[in-house]
């Protein structure tokens, strides 16, 4: 089995739970609604970043994944100034990060977001009218891209798997959703 395949397994659980509770249908039935939901990311997002770049063994392919920069213009789009977006609370605490590994671990959840997003774009466009441009630039991330980062981010997995590394990988995939989910909900 993979490291990918394993991830994928273990983390199921957790991945439902989130999937479950976050009651995505009422988080952008409205335009106030949606806004509070890019917050609670943007809360989670710019506290994730900021611990994890020092820990991530390449920086560069960190940071090219980083949304926070995303999350800002949403909330600028609608209608946050940039001392409100500065302002707003952000998620602690967090899942420990160690070691390089466990950043790869919390990367899964946050870069396994992505997929979805394109998903959950298509409902803010549907239900509110928002674009990239309009406030949904989070959610559209990637863009035509999406599948080409996921692919290049499971080929870095498989570059750190070994029997030691997997362990940690797996148990900061689980931490991560389980303190997302729980930073997510509070607001609920």
């Amino acid at each position: 089995m993979t490291l990918l395949e394993r991830l994928k397994i273990e983390t199921r659980p957790a991945h439902d739970r989130i999937e479950a509770a976050i009651d995505l249908d009422r988080r952008i039935a409205s335009r106030d609604a949606y806004r509070d939901l890019l917050s609670r990311f943007y809360g989670f997002h710019r506290a994730w970043e900021s611990d994890a770049a020092d820990v991530a063994r390449d920086h560069s392919f960190f940071r090219s994944r980083c949304k926070t920069q995303l999350l800002e213009k949403d909330l600028a789009a609608l209608g946050l100034e940039p001392e409100e977006i500065e302002a707003l609370p952000q998620c602690s605490p967090l899942m420990p990060l160690p070691a390089p590994e466990a950043v790869l671990g919390s990367m899964y959840v946050v870069e396994g977001s992505t997929l979805g997003g394109a998903i959950i774009a298509r409902e803010v466009e549907r239900k509110l009218g928002l674009t990239a441009e309009t406030g949904c630039a989070y959610f559209r991330s990637y863009g035509r891209e999406t599948a080409a980062m996921w692919k290049s981010f499971g080929a870095v997995l498989l570059e750190a798997s070994s029997p030691e590394a997997d362990d940690l990988i797996v148990a900061s995939a689980q931490k991560t959703f389980d303190v997302m989910h729980d930073w997510l909900c509070e607001a609920r």
